[in-house]
């Protein structure tokens, strides 16, 4: 894989996690491809969003995230690491819980890219910092 693509994989997972932070989520979701999962760290007996998520469930997930995330996150990008069709992604977060309590958390995206789309998403984060 040459260097152009691999930061063109970057590019497009950074912007992926631009969009969704900010809640732009049909944007976002014209990023990826037809058959996109996400898999969220955590146990869903105890963390909702938590498991493995299909395409529907990925899609359903982002266009109910404004229920719980209204005004979306803020986010810092502390890393970004590519090599082959996966990037890496590190960030810090912040955002207004829809009950008005804050909301924080550190995140690393695992991001996998094929033809030009989001194919996969990893997520890890601490599911203790998600409001009850």
């Amino acid at each position: 894989m040459t260097c152009n693509e691999l930061d063109a994989n970057k590019q497009l997972a950074l912007r992926f996690l631009a969009l969704a932070f900010g809640m732009k989520m049909q944007e976002a979701m014209s990023l990826l491809c037809d058959d996109a999962t996400w898999w969220v760290i955590g146990d869903p007996a105890r963390v909702k969003v938590a498991g493995p998520k299909d395409t529907v469930r990925t899609r359903r997930m982002m266009t109910n995230m404004h229920k719980v995330l209204p005004y979306g996150m803020e986010h810092r990008v502390l890393g970004v690491t590519a090599e082959s069709d996966r990037v890496a992604v590190e960030l810090e977060a912040e955002g207004e819980w829809h009950d008005g309590r804050t909301y924080r958390n550190t995140y690393h995206f695992l991001i996998q890219v094929r033809n030009e789309k989001v194919s996969s998403i990893r997520e890890y984060m601490d599911p203790t910092q998600i409001p009850a």
